[in-house]
């Protein structure tokens, strides 16, 4: 399940009125059973027992019947496995968004939104009780309550709607790029000199190094660009300003 995806289904709840649900599944990897021959191996540095060493080439014969946590496989075998489930108890696989499940009843329907071990339910009260009930039988599971944050979004839920917002997220960008100090102003305008030689601002000269790649723009704009996509498209004309910076930067040190 991606960002959009997920943003739909929140319009949806928000529109028809409908419940919002969040499951995690407790080690959703070990459930995956494997289709390939893997077979274990002892990590370098790990002390065996004295009684095992002389068992050692026996435990490193065992063949993997589950998938592991770092497995390439896992997260493929878990879907396999939660989508067989699923379809057997008459949900319906969408066919454009595979991590979408749906079930009709004469009372309402369910959606669950799956994104890696996260179970979001979105439906009619009764249709998510029961959703919640099945697969508490099948899986270990922890009800998380009302969805409050998904896929870095955090949502606060109110009588006429829903409220879909990123602080969290924006402050460690902020952070990280030790921006969350800085001193906001209602005109940012930067103050200029009038003389050309002491303006930092002025035009490159052809004897002046321009910034390395050590300047992480193009990791701002990763960061930025979650940002604009999910709640914040105010902030698209920024992102094209920093594209402009660091377009000749690129080319620069050889990466265009």
């Amino acid at each position: 399940m991606d960002a959009i995806t997920f943003r739909f289904l929140m319009s949806l709840a928000a529109s028809q009125n409908l419940e919002m649900y969040l499951m995690d599944v407790v080690t959703a990897y070990l459930y995956g059973s494997l289709e390939n021959e893997i077979y274990m191996k002892i990590p370098e540095g790990l002390k065996m027992p004295e009684d095992l060493k002389s068992k050692a080439k026996e435990i490193c014969s065992v063949r993997l019947q589950r998938s592991l946590y770092g497995l390439k496989q896992s997260g493929r075998m878990w879907y396999n496995r939660l989508s067989e489930y699923l379809l057997s108890k008459d949900y319906v696989n969408n066919a454009i968004c595979p991590c979408v499940f749906i079930k009709k009843s004469s009372s309402g329907f369910v959606i669950i939104a799956v994104y890696v071990d996260d179970l979001n339910m979105i439906g009619t009260q009764k249709e998510i009780d029961d959703a919640r009930t099945h697969m508490k039988e099948e899986f270990e599971m922890k009800d998380l309550g009302k969805t409050k944050f998904c896929l870095g979004l955090q949502i606060e839920h109110f009588q006429d709607g829903i409220f879909v917002h990123q602080s969290n997220y924006t402050k460690r960008v902020l952070k990280r790029f030790y921006m969350d100090k800085a001193t906001p102003l209602s005109t940012p305008m930067v103050n200029r000199s009038l003389d050309v030689e002491k303006d930092p601002f002025r035009p490159c000269e052809d004897n002046e190094e321009v910034l390395g790649p050590e300047v992480p723009y193009m990791s701002a704009i990763g960061g930025l660009m979650y940002l604009a996509n999910c709640t914040r498209p105010d902030i698209a004309l920024l992102l094209i300003c920093l594209q402009d910076i660091v377009r000749p930067l690129r080319a620069d040190i050889g990466m265009e």
